[in-house]
């Protein structure tokens, strides 16, 4: 007969089953409430809630200094601060000097546009403190118009901070990023009316930006080792005000690169063919090409593309029927069978996703087969949606 195992586990006190908590990583964390009843009064325990109307980034602030993970009373990782009556901020401190912090509200206020500037503080600190959390990587969620200064002004004491991740800013229309030395790594997703991004950061090594693409404004010349523009919505600058030959120079040297079909066509192409005749991609291995369909015309554009891309090993095509495409068709010189053939020596693998159409597979891969060195073996992998 089955005999079933005593949980020794909730048998422990409060203080040690916290303690061990603050070793979990937050994606198992999130799951301890699910085990049992004992298991969810202990992960309230290890929820504090407070309230604030006036000094909310004092509140985050004593939450983050006294943070402990080796005192069992210090080692508390969310915090959900009550700013007023229908918005609270959460905010959670994950392992690997991961800090969340999300805003939420109950949709009653009519949200705000606003302006939003970002400065990491660069200076080096003269020793690391034995308590506090140490804030690597930052992801801010839902910021809005009354914010958003609160959160500048608490960023500027994450003086490691190399990681940064904007998402879900309804209202924010113009961003400005700025550290000289210390920023690393960028992410702004979900932010619908953004037009402008400015950019001050020479260290930046990767850049992932989603949604409609900004105007965007590089101050300083930095080389990004992967760069994502997943602009499928479309552009969202004036005027078709968007200088392309500082984002050129700080995606040249990119080893992985992510881009739409239509920013090829109207921004980086027409540039070519002016001033920057001998242009290409240098170092690009991986390629993630995003369009609206495989027509034959596209085809050719991404064939175009490729010429400028003499290291490429990987190309990850994404049809999605929905991407934006540019009301005035580019003319494109494939030039098949010239000298410009067979300058893909490197290709080993093609996927293409989002389509199942034998017709587009069969496409691509007589393309291609006119630029590819004919000795090299290539990998076509079979399309999906």
């Amino acid at each position: 007969m089955y005999e079933q195992k005593s949980d020794i586990l909730s048998t422990l006190p409060l203080e040690l089953l916290l303690y061990i908590i603050s070793f979990l990583p937050l994606e198992s964390a999130r799951l301890i409430p699910f085990v049992s009843t004992r298991f969810r009064f202990v992960w309230n325990q290890a929820l504090l809630v407070a309230h604030s109307h006036n000094g909310s980034i004092e509140a985050i602030s004593r939450f983050i200094h006294n943070f402990d993970e080796h005192d069992p009373s210090k080692n508390t990782r969310k915090l959900v601060l009550h700013l007023e009556k229908s918005t609270f901020v959460s905010t959670i401190l994950a392992p690997n000097n991961v800090m969340h912090m999300s805003f939420f509200s109950d949709g009653s206020k009519r949200e705000e546009r606003f302006c939003w500037r970002i400065e990491v503080n660069d200076q080096t600190p003269k020793r690391v403190e034995s308590s506090g959390f140490l804030v690597k990587k930052l992801c801010l969620d839902s910021v809005y118009s009354l914010t958003h200064e609160v959160v500048s002004s608490m960023v500027l004491d994450f003086s490691w901070l190399e990681n940064l991740k904007i998402c879900g800013c309804k209202g924010l229309t113009s961003l400005t990023i700025d550290s000289a030395t210390k920023l690393l790594h960028l992410s702004i997703t979900g932010c619908p009316q953004l037009s402008y991004l400015d950019i001050r950061s020479s260290k930046l090594k990767t850049l992932h930006y989603q949604g409609f693409l900004p105007s965007v404004k590089i101050h300083e010349h930095f080389n990004l080792t992967n760069a994502v523009f997943d602009v499928r919505q479309g552009p969202n600058y004036c005027n078709n005000a968007l200088d392309i030959g500082p984002l050129l120079l700080i995606i040249k040297n990119s080893q992985s690169l992510t881009l739409c079909r239509w920013m090829f066509e109207e921004l980086i192409k027409p540039s070519l063919s002016s001033s920057w005749t001998s242009f290409q991609f240098y170092k690009l291995h991986d390629l993630r090409w995003i369009d609206d369909s495989m027509k034959q015309e596209n085809i050719d554009s991404l064939i175009s593309f490729l010429k400028l891309c003499p290291s490429i090993e990987r190309i990850f095509i994404t049809i999605d029927s929905n991407t934006y495409n540019s009301k005035e068709k580019m003319s494109v010189d494939v030039d098949y069978g010239s000298k410009h053939a067979r300058v893909l020596r490197n290709l080993k693998m093609v996927k293409l996703e989002g389509s199942k159409s034998e017709e587009d597979k069969n496409q691509l891969i007589l393309a291609l087969q006119e630029v590819v060195d004919i000795n090299q073996p290539l990998l076509i992998l079979p399309s999906f949606s």
